[in-house]
């Protein structure tokens, strides 16, 4: 063989077995598989093209994995990026059980624990763009995931990976990524270029989706917190946000007053040392305009980043500044408030304005998540040793006046939604005991059934914030000056929200308990009797939805006015006798199962005062002005499977000369919580919030109902319509169809009355069709609300209040000033104009689908009995 042919072969061996490897390690950077750089101007990657770039690197690296985490509320896949060296890959699992480990510190001693914290890894997680239109974060990802794959960062990669596993989820929002990023695409180059959508970012809740952290009613909150608190357990957590253009370019921890009490201090400790690294690093790299300390509090209000100090996870919320989503803006000097200008210790260094772009944003944020990648590595066995700690500390310490645990009674106003509360602390990683027998704690007597949230538990300070009673700090400008107003929430407590006894236990007790890992619904026997009739309780939420779906079917229903007696048993006033027809056999048996509801049997009903219901066909407006309100309204509906017709504008007006008639096709109509400004001219107002910097969107997506809406709206109440106001749309009942009711509120400074977002106690007349299936003392979410007085109607008008303030102790949980300006007003009114209903409700009766204690003042609108009483 010639020499030279078997030299060349061989050389040609070595140079493939060479390069194999070098070829197999090339990573596609973001620029070459977008085709533009990260951060360019009226530039962005959609969440289409950002999750196919992921799972490239994916088959291109062995530092990364992408899993997929869930399914979003439009059935979109979520994806969650693992980012650590190749051994700490092949040993993923490994990892993760010393966390789950270190979580509970009833297995373990000190020592076991300082022996893992060696030997573990750090899990930091960064969630990014919970807000769709905060673009910023979603494009950042995509470099950061490319930087740490081929180490092009900062500081030795390969190094630190072998200490960290970084768990990025790219877009906690995949669904309004993609909304915004094709509607910014379509703009682009018209005056409406960067300008917001018509429409909500999340198909329910828009803005307010990081606020379901602790409800966690979406599905993308659920996905959050099964990684957060149940599959993954990191120790660090990173929150990438964006916020107004003008102040300062960057928020980082440490937070603003007040923390919330029961969070842990190593997290607040934690969060200032990893706040600090951050603020060092970006002044190192000439990263101007950051603050800290201000505008941000440490309080509960169920975003993502409070809900996991609660759960003993330091949590850094960041917020950059924004631009026009892609497009680049310039603020002018004098366009920066004064606040801004002037160095202060939190505000060392003041941005002086110029242009600011998304380019900006993205190296901002970049440089955030090295540096906090960086801490981790610095603080790994502290990090992750202190996780046990404070699980530890959570399990052994009982801090002064901290309840010994919670007891939920077996028995309960509406038992079931007490069960739907249960499931939403087992989704947020609380433990949760159910008594073998009847037992005493603190002289009170509890069935056996009862749930027992037992404090000594690790995520005892998360249990505690959703279960107790919140006074928020009475925290002024200065001595005896203004309130300084919450960032959202004063008050949120669960039970009062969703109407559920839940009583703090002070001193210890014993019973037999059974740990619970699922909700208990009660078994339900489905197989109707011969009765003629069957009764379901207004109480219970879910008999409403059940009622509803029989009246599709036409089934025969009536309401009690009177509570209903038999054998056993007393349903309360407004509670369903349906008909027990041959076909209700069939359709009744899977919705009780569906719902988990029991019966009640019926033999005569001929000396019961009752009346008909017929199906009622429900509308609910939906404005141009993207209103979340709007949204929970949805969500509320389809939860509890109430079939409804979104209502635009042109469903308010006719075509040429032909006249709407709105009572040919709806019987219920529902404006969700709106001001009027926008409704009638789809617009604020110029006094209003957020009156000023309103910028009108395409024509097509502009102006209201009109004064044409409004006078249909009229023939619809006077045809026997029923219109229902929630919370601020109240305003149009008083000032477009002068009902015998005003806001009491109107004009009243901040001086003399004050209640941020808060619980407050109302009475309930629950003998009268909107209060039916009420306690008579309930809990209300007051949010900006009017407070109505009522007055002595006119000609054609009749009101009747249903709910109230009391005349004192009004506050159950938030903060409350000027309690005297509502005493004794009314909350919720039902007035009557012709043949037909406008049912004020001026409350937040289904805020955030939280406040299942008040969805029945809605539902009962739904359900409003025909005026022939039997």
């Amino acid at each position: 063989m010639d020499g030279k042919k078997v030299f060349k072969g061989v050389f040609i061996s070595i140079l493939i077995l060479f390069f194999i490897p070098v070829l197999l390690g090339a990573q596609t950077s973001p620029e070459t598989y977008l085709g533009f750089k990260i951060g360019a101007d009226r530039k962005l990657a959609d969440y289409n093209q950002i999750k196919a770039y992921f799972e490239k690197l994916d088959q291109e690296s062995e530092k990364l994995k992408v899993f997929n985490i869930g399914t979003t509320t439009l059935n979109r896949p979520m994806i969650m990026a693992v980012i650590t060296s190749e051994d700490n890959l092949a040993n993923l699992d490994t990892y993760r059980e010393i966390v789950k480990k270190l979580k509970d510190p009833r297995t373990l001693t000190p020592t076991e624990a300082r022996d893992l914290s060696k030997k573990g890894k750090v899990f930091l997680i960064i969630t990014c763009n919970v807000h769709a239109s905060e673009i910023g974060s979603s494009q950042m990802a995509m470099e950061l995931a490319y930087k740490l794959v081929t180490g092009d960062a900062p500081f030795d990669v390969d190094k630190i990976l072998s200490d960290v596993i970084v768990l990025l989820i790219p877009t906690m929002n995949p669904d309004g990524q993609q909304m915004v990023t094709d509607w910014y695409k379509r703009n682009l180059g018209t005056e409406y270029e960067g300008g917001g959508m018509p429409w909500l970012y999340h198909h329910y809740a828009g803005h307010d989706n990081a606020r379901d952290s602790f409800m966690l009613n979406l599905a993308e909150t659920k996905v959050y917190a099964k990684v957060m608190y149940h599959d993954w357990l990191p120790q660090i957590h990173q929150d990438q946000h964006q916020m107004g253009s003008t102040g300062a370019r960057l928020f980082i921890p440490p937070y603003s007053d007040p923390p919330y009490p029961t969070i842990h201090h190593q997290v607040i400790r934690s969060m200032a040392l990893c706040g600090s690294s951050m603020a060092y690093d970006l002044a190192k790299n000439g990263y101007k305009g950051v603050v800290h300390g201000r505008n941000f509090p440490a309080w509960l209000i169920g975003n993502l980043s409070d809900t996991a100090w609660l759960h003993c996870i330091p949590s850094l919320l960041s917020e950059m500044a924004s631009v026009n989503m892609a497009t680049p803006i310039f603020i002018d000097p004098s366009e920066i408030p004064s606040g801004y200008k002037e160095k202060r210790m939190n505000f060392p260094d003041p941005w002086p304005g110029g242009w600011w772009r998304l380019r900006d944003i993205v190296d901002y944020e970049l440089t955030l998540a090295q540096s906090l990648i960086k801490t981790c590595y610095l603080h790994k066995e502290d990090f992750l040793y202190n996780f046990y700690k404070m699980y530890k500390d959570c399990v052994e310490i009982r801090e002064k006046n901290e309840p010994f645990a919670f007891v939920i009674p077996k028995k309960q106003h509406d038992y079931l939604t007490a069960l739907r509360m249960i499931e939403t602390l087992l989704l947020g990683g609380v433990e949760i005991h159910q008594a073998e027998e009847d037992f005493v704690a603190d002289g009170k007597f509890y069935s056996a059934g009862s749930f027992v949230v037992n404090m000594s538990q690790p995520y005892k300070p998360y249990a505690q914030a959703l279960l107790e009673i919140q006074k928020y700090p009475d925290m002024r400008l200065y001595p005896g000056g203004p309130p300084v107003p919450p960032y959202d929430n004063a008050g949120t407590t669960l039970p009062l929200q969703m109407g559920i006894t839940c009583d703090p236990i002070e001193e210890p007790f014993k019973t037999r308990l059974t740990k619970i890992g699922e909700v208990p619904y009660p078994s339900v026997e489905s197989a109707l009797t011969s009765s003629p009739y069957v009764v379901l309780d207004s109480r219970m939420n879910a008999s409403y939805s059940v009622v509803i779906s029989l009246l599709n079917e036409n089934v025969e229903i009536y309401r009690s006015v009177d509570s209903v007696n038999g054998k056993g048993y007393e349903a309360a006033p407004g509670s369903f006798i349906i008909t027990n027809a041959s076909h209700v056999k069939e359709v009744l048996p899977p919705l009780l199962e569906k719902w988990h509801l029991s019966f009640y049997v019926l033999e005569d009903i001929k000396n019961i005062h009752k009346a008909p219901l017929k199906q009622k066909r429900i509308g609910l407006y939906q404005s141009w002005a993207a209103n979340m309100p709007e949204g929970w309204v949805r969500f509320f509906l389809d939860d509890l499977k109430i079939p409804f017709v979104t209502l635009k504008n042109k469903d308010f007006k006719g075509e040429k000369s032909k006249k709407v008639r709105l009572k040919e096709n709806f019987d219920v109509i529902v404006f969700a919580d709106e001001s009027p400004g926008i409704i009638i001219n789809g617009r604020p107002g110029p006094s209003s919030r957020g009156g000023r910097s309103y910028t009108p969107p395409p024509p097509e997506y502009r102006g209201g109902i009109g004064k044409e809406g409004i006078e249909a709206l009229k023939e619809f109440v006077e045809e026997g319509g029923i219109l229902v106001t929630l919370n601020n749309a109240c305003q149009l009942a008083f000032d477009e169809f002068q009902v015998p009711a005003g806001n009491a509120l109107e004009g009243v400074p901040r001086s003399k009355f004050f209640c941020p977002t808060s619980i407050l106690r109302v009475i309930v007349d629950n003998h009268t069709p909107i209060g039916y299936g009420m306690p008579e003392k309930a809990a209300a979410v007051f949010s900006r609300s009017p407070v109505m007085n009522t007055r002595i109607p006119s000609s054609g008008w009749d009101r009747k209040i249903v709910s109230w303030f009391p005349d004192d102790e009004i506050l159950l949980s938030g903060w409350l000033l000027g309690e005297d300006v509502i005493a004794s007003k009314a909350a919720v009114v039902d007035t009557t104009y012709g043949a037909g209903h406008i049912i004020l409700i001026g409350i937040r009766s289904q805020n955030r689908a939280q406040s299942h204690g008040t969805y029945k003042f809605l539902l009962n609108s739904f359900l409003y009995p025909e005026k022939n009483n039997q």
